[in-house]
């Protein structure tokens, strides 16, 4: 497992709490598709931070668009995942191995 920092709150993430959330999904999507571990675990402590912070966000059409693709992309690995699993369960995964 990767150690990950304590959280602390800086008030200063990036500026407003709508451009922080905007690059902080738009960071995520990059990440889950690069499938890196590491910069979603730290997107996820930026997400606490923004929830702990109590900061108000005011919800734009480009946030909801950019949380639909985050939600869809998820969806789609989540089916990926469910196919691999399926095909390592039935031993065919075994030819994707090198």
């Amino acid at each position: 497992m990767i150690p990950r920092e304590p959280l602390t709150y800086d008030p200063n993430l990036s500026g407003a709490p709508e451009e922080t959330l905007a690059e902080t999904l738009a960071e995520t999507l990059a990440a889950l598709n690069r499938l890196d571990l590491e910069r979603l675990l730290s997107l996820d402590d930026r997400v606490t931070l923004l929830l702990r912070s109590q900061v108000p966000v005011t919800i734009t059409p480009a946030l909801l668009e950019t949380r639909d693709r985050l939600a869809s992309t998820l969806e789609s690995t989540r089916s990926n995942l469910k196919v691999l699993t399926r095909l390592h369960a039935r031993k065919e995964g075994a030819r994707w191995e090198l």
